[in-house]
């Protein structure tokens, strides 16, 4: 069976058929011009929101501005704290006359060899607060860009 492609072969629908045609279905496969744009005048002109946030953000970032400033300043504070408790026993040597004895007979630590037990836990808390206010900051930034 050697046919060529522009044969028509009647076994099938035109539509399948190589080169096919609209096969007298009426359906046009592109169309001679462009659609045209219909322009709607009654249609209120859309008002954009300014980059400005609204008074009401404006007046909460101003009272819990103080609230944040507290918080940075309690992280830094408990990372100084944490690293000056890691080194107290090197910034302040204790006198051999200090350990004394308590209530039930045995021999008490400096305060500084107690500071560094609590060290690493003061590090670790001053990292964490600050971590948790750059998530708030971020969070307070975003809204006000959203304008919520």
């Amino acid at each position: 069976m050697t046919s060529r492609q522009s044969d028509f072969d009647p076994r099938y629908d035109a539509a399948f058929q190589r080169g096919g045609g609209d096969g007298g279905t009426g359906i046009q496969r592109f169309t001679a011009e462009a659609p045209q744009v219909v322009e709607i005048s009654d249609v209120p002109a859309v008002s954009h929101p300014t980059s400005a946030p609204p008074q009401v953000w404006v007046e909460l970032e101003r009272r819990q501005r103080k609230y944040r400033l507290a918080a940075w300043g309690l992280a830094g504070g408990l990372v100084v704290l944490g690293l000056f408790g890691l080194f107290a026993d090197l910034i302040i040597p204790p006198e051999p006359a200090e350990p004394q004895m308590n209530y039930s007979g045995y021999m008490n630590e400096p305060w500084t060899m107690r500071l560094r037990y609590a060290a690493p836990n003061l590090i670790m808390l001053g990292v964490i607060t600050a971590i948790v206010q750059v998530v708030i900051e971020q969070m307070q930034a975003f809204r006000m860009r959203m304008g919520r």
